[in-house]
């Protein structure tokens, strides 16, 4: 379900055979990303390859992970967002919420 790398406070976080974040994969990733953006100063680039369609749910737990990273003084970036998931941004008028951790480019343009 989610493939997490560590280097040193850094987490590369992907997903594996799963197209949605809905509620059913939000409640069992939330835990999970919540406890390793708690490191002050940590990390966390989350790879959105290939989810095609985030419900409320999912938009709920990146809202979590969002305030979890901004009481740690940890960073949030959300990476490889499809045109679809931008558009389900643009439409609940989310994309202003969200600007400062939206990466344009890939995982590997961030790693360097």
């Amino acid at each position: 379900m989610l493939k997490i790398e560590r280097e040193n406070d850094r987490f590369i976080v992907s997903f594996f055979e799963i197209n949605r974040l809905n509620t059913t994969i939000s409640k069992i990733i939330e835990k999970q990303l919540v406890q390793l953006l708690n490191e002050n100063g940590a990390e966390l680039l989350l790879d959105l390859k290939g989810i095609k369609f985030i419900d409320t749910s999912g938009f709920n737990t990146l809202h979590k992970l969002q305030e979890v990273s901004n009481k740690y003084n940890s960073r949030l970036f959300l990476t490889n967002v499809s045109l679809e998931v931008k558009e389900l941004f643009r439409l609940l008028e989310l994309e202003d919420a969200f600007s400062e951790c939206m990466y344009p480019g890939k995982v590997a343009e961030i790693v360097k």
